[in-house]
């Protein structure tokens, strides 16, 4: 099977399933217009007025919740909050013999400072 093959079987099935999709959108259409047309006026203006309560308490509900991630987001993850080494959340700074080696961690060490000419001018050092 070529790419071009592939293309067309792509869009072959693609316009199949937006064909399906429109006919079973333009059957559920349909079905909710007979449904709407066999009920009686008072029940339909009952219908709208339920569901206009319904959308009420969904979007009062939402409020609630945007409410409380914003309050988390702003309140809850504060940096100052948060555990760390001074403020006992790590047992670092309260273990012992963390420097047991006594020795001098620069002895052996070569020095960046060494034959650096730009260092020194006429023996003053530079800064």
């Amino acid at each position: 099977m070529s790419f071009k093959e592939f293309i067309q079987n792509f869009k072959e099935n693609n316009s199949a399933r937006k064909e399906r999709l429109r006919l079973a959108l333009e059957e559920r259409r349909i079905n909710n217009l007979v449904e709407e047309r066999s009920k009686s006026s008072n029940e339909r203006e009952l219908l709208r007025y339920m569901k206009e309560n319904r959308e009420k308490q969904i979007k009062n509900e939402l409020d609630i919740v945007r409410k409380e991630r914003q309050r988390e987001i702003s309140f809850d993850h504060n940096a100052l909050n948060t555990p760390n080494i001074t403020k006992g959340g790590d047992n670092l700074l309260k273990q012992k013999k963390i420097f047991t080696n006594n020795k001098n961690m620069f002895v052996g060490q070569k020095s960046c400072l060494q034959n650096n000419p730009k260092l020194l001018d006429n023996g003053k050092i530079l800064k």
